[in-house]
């Protein structure tokens, strides 16, 4: 049936509830306020909105068809969407080195801008970064968590590691548990992994299965 839903205030129809919901603002409120279109439901203001739908789960209506993650907005989705190209958005205008976020970028533009803020407390070396500080300690605590499952080797960090594996004939960081073929990081391998038919992977089958290598961390 067309135009359906009647106004009970001034008898005027609508072709569906939304339109209904939204007209009744004009004899219930301020017919300019915000309204949120998956329900009609209007707001004092915009950010009374923003309140409202923070926590109604329509509201977060973009799906990512890689990891069926939801997002609130187009941007947030895109941005999302970055993480799966094996490409990291943020680029380093130095050494051309990219990340995926700004602030692992803002952190390491620290190395070539001569910032030593992380200093070690044995030896009182210097360090850019966090990470190289904690991987530095290592050296006086004789700490190695990265260990090769091929020949059972252990390193102090990842780069050693992966150094280390391309003596195993090149072999990379990687591994498919299906036909043997080696990626270089793991969105390689989940993108190499979906060029397998489905019954081909075992229902217990896990990501973690492909490390070429152990972290105790």
């Amino acid at each position: 049936m067309v135009n359906c839903f009647r106004c009970e205030h001034c008898w005027r129809r609508f072709a569906d509830s939304l339109h209904l919901r939204m007209h009744l603002l004009s004899h219930t409120g301020d017919a300019s306020a915000p309204v949120y279109l998956l329900c009609g439901k209007g707001y004092e203001n915009r950010y009374a909105l923003r309140e409202g739908i923070a926590g109604r789960a329509d509201a977060w209506s973009y799906r990512c068809w890689e990891c069926h993650c939801l997002f609130p907005s187009v941007t947030a989705f895109k941005r999302h969407l970055k993480t799966h190209s094996g490409r990291p958005p943020h680029q380093c205008q130095f050494c051309r080195s990219r990340f995926q976020d700004e602030n692992s970028l803002k952190h390491h533009k620290q190395s070539h801008q001569g910032e030593k803020p992380y200093q070690c407390s044995n030896c009182k070396k210097k360090f850019s970064l966090k990470h190289q500080l904690e991987t530095h300690y290592r050296v006086h605590t004789g700490e190695k968590p990265f260990e090769c499952k091929l020949c059972h080797q252990r390193s102090r960090d990842y780069s050693a590691m992966i150094k280390h594996l391309r003596t195993h004939s090149g072999a990379l960081p990687y591994r498919c548990t299906l036909c043997q073929e080696f990626c270089p990081s793991l969105v390689a391998m989940q993108k190499h992994i979906k060029s397998h038919k489905a019954e081909e992977i075992p229902s217990d089958w896990s990501l973690e299965e492909t490390y070429l290598y152990l972290c105790y961390v």
